[in-house]
């Protein structure tokens, strides 16, 4: 199996497991490596803005002298909330729900981030 089939996998049971509708890993620079979406959303879409919100999050934080952020949280109101969480110096995790809340998705980020490293190690 290859990595990017094994990140697919991984990506698709966050949404059959854990009610994650939207999920990615991305690189940096905005384009999708692996992905589990809706029909009819765009996975380069998703890739390039979830990868400007981040960036642009990591040049705020360095620009006023603090560390660069390893998450990135946005809410909306009154139930969605998307989470970009660093995979080191090349890749994002992007994950989306409206089913779950912010607690449960920072949740369900951290142990995905933890399972997908370790995919992407067997590069």
């Amino acid at each position: 199996m290859t990595v990017v089939n094994e990140l697919n996998r991984e990506l698709e049971k966050l949404d059959s497991e854990h009610g994650v509708e939207i999920s990615a890993v991305i690189t940096r620079s905005g384009a999708p490596i692996a992905w589990h979406l809706p029909h009819g959303i765009s996975a380069e879409t998703i890739a390039t803005l979830s990868a400007t919100i981040f960036g642009a999050s990591e040049v705020i934080f360095t620009g006023s002298g603090w560390d660069k952020p390893h998450k990135v949280t946005v809410e909306t109101s009154p139930n969605g909330i998307m989470v970009t969480r660093s995979l080191g110096r090349k890749a994002i995790l992007v994950l989306m729900s409206h089913k779950l809340d912010a607690a449960e998705l920072e949740k369900k980020a951290g142990e995905a981030e933890v399972r997908i490293r370790e995919v992407m190690q067997n590069e």
